[in-house]
This record gives structure tokens, C-alpha cells and sequence, in this order.
């Protein structure tokens, strides 16, 4: 049995204005991810989760919350500082037994003083962290009903709902057999109570704050003039840390935290989650920690592809005028001599099913030579490397050693490949899913779009009176499953959109091409000089050599994937035919669906990008990647075939990766 501490002393005592003004920024900082989620949502039997969002509420509620176990958690739904929370429950449980064993979920009768309760713990507001004994946990019955206000953060990856229940046994549990209960205290009339649930309901706040923030709180660009603070999917546009706000522009550094880590407390009050990866944390080394989704747009510029054996990563590198989102790790770009942002997304999942012309070409520059073409391909109306672009991606920090932040995957990009009025071409690709590469075994999925749509808003060219699309637009995706469409504001810009579903595992949906558009200045229409054919005929692309590296300029010489690259080249050729028998050999699907588009929508005005359009924007889910990490086991296994158990660079150990 277990005795139930009253949680009045410390779920009521108000908030220092301080603690609200940084909790503020928390929830706009997180606003196009409000709940910083970063895992999937429960599955039975932990209970059946429904949500709804009107205004700035949400509503959740758990149906037949677990019982067979004291503590559950749901990492979906989640608090910030600021948050008004009541909480709502009732319905009855299976004891167990013998006789009539249903009790009510919070006032069982009898022993209703220690038995048979639902137990909740919100962190900042109900109950205590650690969620380790039910005794840190308040009784939903006490609880019920009340109005609390969720306090400043101490631990961001906990900010979570926990649920608990009160039992000296709970292998018979459940909600099977009803009956009407002990002393009849489960029926209603001539029939049943329903069974447990709970009902919780959040409120947030809406302001934007102005200071008072951790230097690792991604937060709402309120440095650049005339930035907004979202773009058309409400994700954070040119988001930048609590450093670079408070500080006017000065790059995070974690000895502004005393030194701790960058993505933990005090360094940040927000939620992270990791992804280290199981080879590369055999490797010794950590992996990712991540926040949330963010767009920015500047100027790209082509890095290097990652080795096939190792992740497949094609690297880009992404400069901008206020180095935004940028820390004092990132790597310095020589030819714009700012700090970049690498941005990387997998080959496999990605070009390597691309055969839209544009991409396809790039793809052969790519194996080609690996820089020099790929990087000519990436260049501004002058000529010279670096083009404009739009990128969404999940904002990271990369910890193998410098912790330099990055956006992992990326989920869409659009690249101004030619700046010539006559034929502006952007190369566009769009899904919302994506892997983290070697560091990883984790899929990081993009929910919440609003009506599943993704949009770029592409910039008007000065001097322009309008602008139409070239015939030589061409648009394929993957599975048939996408649609298209185009809006245009004169002065404002063209909204170019791709509606999908988000996969609920594994890969799913994506489009490529790229779309032609020819402006009318002065009165004179641009005509382009002639036309890519539309027709995607895809040319054969040079075998790959699986373990060799293609490292350019800027090449990430510490990256744990350079090091494995290494390790496999430096095999002798018995050693590499062991090595090469075991491990996974790729297999790319070439689906190809057209993707057609209406004529463009001429609208007087593009849609307005405000956080406070609604409560709930985009968020990332993150779950395990059972295929990544099976690919991950075998290239384990080839390895110890090669090495045995002391394999170079590695931590001794077992053979099978686990779970974290």
C-alpha cells in the first residue's frame, strides 16, 4: 500500500513576474510547436488519446488510462510556464479479484482513504518531479475541478503529463469484466458507469515577450527589422536563440550557462529531445539534441555528401546577414566569410528517387565529382557560388564535439537556381519526414499543417508589373498522393503550395522539380530563350563505391561518419569482402506521379504570418526507426566480423544495439 502525500504546500504558491516574463517567451518561442513533442503518441494500453484545439485552448482527454501499472506517462501532452491547466476525470476501473471488483477511478469505495485512486503529476503545477514514486504525485480527486497556473521550468524533457494509480497489485487491472462494483458504486440506472478517463484542458498565453530567456530558447526573431515572426505554416521564420535576442545579435556560447550543456538547463528552458544513434554512440560519441521546427531563408551553398556506408547525407550550408540561429560553433562559409548553418537530409530517402531534371542533374554532379560540379550548379546571377533559398528543417544542435546547430532533416527546400527574369528557376522539394543520418535512429515527422499544406513564399522581383509559369515547370511526387497550387500578390510575392499526408511511420509521400517563372518589367514579358522538356528520361547514373568519401572544401573533418568512412576504406581487401557480405544493400524505388498545376491565383493580398492565428502549429513527432536501426545492427555485425570485439575507434561492448 501506498500512503499519498497532499500536494496543496506546492501547486499553489504564484510565479515571480520574472519567471512569467521568461515563461512568456517559452510559449512563443515553441509557438509553431507549442509542445515541444517529440514522441509518438501512446498506444494501447497506455489509453486512448483524442485531441481538439479551439483558440488558444486544447483540450486532451485519455480514455481508459492504464492501470496495470503505477506510473504512465504521455509526452504529447505538454506544459509551458504560463499555462492555465484544469484538469477533469472520472468513469471506473477493473481492481481485480474476486466478486464485484469495478471501483470508481478517483472516490472508490471502500478503502477510498488508500487504495484505487487516479494520480496526476503536471509538472510546475501539480505534484513534484522526479515522476518516481507515487507519492510525488496529487490525487486527480483533490485536484479536480481547480484552475492552476503552470510555473518556470527546471526540467524541459519532463514538461509532460504523468498519470498514476493507487494499487498493492496490478497484474489484474483493467477494464474487462464490468460489473457494477464494489457496494454498486459502478452503476447508473440499469446500466454501467463508463469506464476511467481524463480530461485535460489547457489554456495558453499569447504575448510576446521581450526578455528574460535562456541563451539555448529558440525564440521569435524580434532583432531583424521588418521579420516576421512566422511563415505561411505558422512555422518560426529566421528563429534565433535567447542570446542573439537579449544580447542583440551576440552567438550563444554555453559559458553564458555556466557551462553546461547547450540544450539542458539553465542553458535552455525548453523542451529537447536526443537522437545520438546507436553506431554512432558505439562510437563515443553524442548525437543530436533537438528543438523544433524552423524556416530560414538565405544563401546556399553546396558542402559535401556523406559517404554511402556511413548515412548518404547530402550537406548544404545556409549563410544569413544576421546570423540567425547560428552559435559560436558554426563553422565560418569563406566565400560569404559568415558563420553558416549546415543543412542535411538523406539521399536515400530523398534524390535518390528524384529524376525531375534539375535534380537529377544535380544528383549526377554530385557523383560525378562530388563539389565542383554539384557546387557550379548553386549559384547567384553573377555566377558566383551561393543562390538564394527557403529551407524547413528541424532546428538542432549536432554534439559529436562542437554542438554547432544545423537543420536535420530537412523537410523542404527551395533553391533559386537561375536569377534570370526570363526563366527564373527555383528547384523544389518538399515531404515531412526524415531521418538525423549516422547520429540517428529516430523518423522526425512534421505534423499539425494546417490542412496538411506546405507553402514557400517565393520573393517578387523588383521592378515587376507581373509574373507568369513556364510550360517547362515540371512537378513529380512519390506516391501519387500530393496535390499543387499557386497564388500570386503583385508586390507581395508567389505562394507556391503542395498538400500531403504525414506518414504515421516510416517514409512516405514527397514531391521534386522544379517550377519556371517569367516576369513582365517595364511592360516587357521575358520570354526564356527555350525550354526544358517536361519529360523527366533518366539517364544511367554511375555505380557507387560503397565506403569511399566525398568530402569538399568545408568538409566536417570531426564527424563521427567520417571516422567510419575511414575505418571501412582502411580495411584490407579480405576485410572489406567480410565486411561488404553483411552489411544492407540499397534498394531505391523510382515511383514517378505527375504533379499538375492550375493556373495561378491571382489574390489581392498573401495571407497574413502572425503567431496568433492559431493555437496549435506545427509540431515534430519523433519515433524509433526500426529500419534504420536494423540497417544500423547489420553494418554492427559486419564490423565484428571484420574486427571481432575490438573494433577501432568503438566502445567495447555487446554486439546487439538496444534502446536507449
Amino acid at each position: 500500500m501506498r500512503k499519498t502525500t497532499h500536494p496543496s504546500a506546492f501547486v499553489r504558491a504564484p510565479a515571480v513576474l520574472a519567471l512569467l516574463a521568461a515563461s512568456l517567451l517559452f510559449a512563443v518561442a515553441l509557438s509553431y510547436q507549442p509542445y515541444g513533442t517529440f514522441a509518438s503518441p501512446p498506444q494501447e494500453p497506455d489509453g486512448k488519446v483524442t485531441h481538439t484545439v479551439s483558440g488558444n485552448t486544447e483540450t486532451w482527454r485519455i480514455d481508459e488510462p492504464n492501470v496495470k501499472k503505477p506510473i504512465i506517462e504521455f509526452q504529447q501532452i505538454r506544459f509551458q510556464p504560463g499555462d492555465q491547466v484544469r484538469v477533469t476525470a472520472g468513469g471506473c476501473v477493473q481492481t481485480g479479484g474476486h466478486g464485484k471488483t469495478w471501483k470508481r477511478y478517483l472516490d472508490p469505495l471502500p478503502e477510498s482513504d488508500q487504495l484505487y485512486h487516479g494520480m496526476i503529476l503536471i509538472p510546475g503545477a501539480i505534484g513534484q518531479l522526479p515522476a518516481n514514486d507515487l507519492s510525488r504525485f496529487a490525487r486527480i480527486l483533490i485536484e479536480k475541478g481547480h484552475t492552476f497556473t503552470v510555473k518556470a521550468i527546471t526540467e524541459p524533457r519532463k514538461q509532460h503529463l504523468w498519470l498514476g494509480y493507487e494499487d498493492d497489485g496490478y497484474a489484474d487491472n483493467g477494464y474487462w469484466g464490468q460489473d457494477e462494483g464494489t457496494q454498486g458504486q459502478c452503476r447508473i440506472g440499469n446500466g454501467w458507469v463508463e469506464h476511467a478517463f481524463v480530461v485535460i484542458t489547457i489554456t495558453h498565453g499569447g504575448t510576446v515577450p521581450t526578455g528574460n530567456v535562456a541563451p539555448f530558447d529558440i525564440s521569435v526573431n524580434t532583432v531583424t527589422p521588418n521579420n516576421p515572426q512566422v511563415d505561411d505554416n505558422l512555422i518560426l521564420f529566421n528563429p534565433m536563440w535567447g542570446r542573439q535576442i537579449t544580447n542583440r545579435g551576440e552567438l550563444p556560447d554555453a559559458s553564458q550557462c555556466g557551462g553546461g550543456s547547450p540544450y539542458s538547463s539553465p542553458c535552455t528552458t525548453q523542451p529537447t529531445s536526443e537522437d545520438n544513434g546507436t553506431l554512432c554512440s558505439l562510437h563515443g560519441n553524442d548525437g543530436h539534441h533537438n528543438w523544433a521546427a524552423g524556416t530560414y531563408e538565405g544563401t546556399i551553398f553546396w558542402n559535401d555528401k556523406s559517404c554511402d556506408v556511413c548515412d548518404d547525407d547530402y550537406n548544404f550550408r545556409l549563410v544569413r546577414p544576421d546570423d540567425a540561429g547560428m552559435t559560436t560553433q558554426n563553422k565560418v562559409k569563406a566565400e560569404a566569410m559568415r558563420k553558416s548553418m549546415k543543412l542535411e537530409f538523406s539521399s536515400d530517402e530523398t534524390i535518390d528517387h528524384f529524376e525531375t531534371p534539375w535534380w537529377n542533374s544535380f544528383h549526377e554532379a554530385v557523383d560525378r565529382d562530388g563539389f565542383s560540379s554539384a557546387n557550379g550548379m548553386i549559384t547567384n546571377a553573377s555566377g558566383n557560388p551561393g543562390a538564394f533559398a527557403i529551407v524547413t528543417g528541424l532546428i538542432s544542435l549536432d554534439c559529436p564535439h562542437s554542438c554547432a546547430s544545423e537543420l536535420h532533416p530537412v523537410w523542404a527546400m527551395a533553391i533559386r537556381v537561375k536569377d534570370d527574369p526570363s526563366d527564373e528557376t527555383w528547384a523544389i522539394f518538399v515531404r515531412r519526414f526524415g531521418d538525423e543520418g549516422f547520429c540517428s535512429d529516430e523518423q522526425h515527422y512534421l505534423d499539425d499543417l494546417q490542412g496538411h499544406t506546405y507553402s514557400f513564399r517565393l520573393p517578387w522581383r523588383p521592378g515587376a508589373s507581373s509574373v507568369g509559369v513556364s510550360p517547362a515547370t515540371v512537378f513529380e511526387s512519390e506516391l501519387g498522393q500530393a496535390t499543387a497550387g499557386m497564388s500570386v500578390a503583385q508586390n507581395q510575392g508567389v505562394l507556391i503550395s503542395f498538400t500531403m499526408p504525414v506518414p504515421q511511420s516510416g517514409e512516405g509521400e514527397m514531391v521534386n522539380g522544379e517550377l519556371h517563372l517569367k516576369w513582365t518589367i517595364s511592360g516587357r514579358v521575358f520570354q526564356p530563350p527555350g525550354t526544358l522538356s517536361t519529360a523527366t528520361t533518366r539517364t544511367t547514373r554511375p555505380p557507387r563505391v560503397i565506403g569511399t568519401t566525398t568530402i569538399g572544401p568545408q568538409a566536417e573533418g570531426e564527424e563521427p561518419e567520417v571516422g567510419f568512412a575511414q575505418l571501412v576504406k582502411g580495411m584490407t581487401p579480405a576485410q572489406r569482402q567480410t565486411f561488404d557480405a553483411r552489411i544492407p544493400q540499397k534498394s531505391i524505388s523510382h515511383n514517378k506521379v505527375p504533379l499538375s498545376f492550375a493556373a495561378p491565383r491571382q489574390v489581392a493580398a498573401l495571407p497574413t504570418r502572425s503567431l496568433a492565428l492559431r493555437a496549435r502549429r506545427p509540431r515534430v513527432r519523433s519515433v524509433p526507426d526500426t529500419q534504420k536501426k536494423a540497417k544500423d545492427q547489420q553494418k554492427l555485425d559486419a564490423l565484428h566480423a571484420v574486427y571481432g570485439n575490438n573494433i577501432p575507434g568503438f566502445i567495447s561492448g555487446p554486439r546487439v544495439l538496444r534502446p536507449r
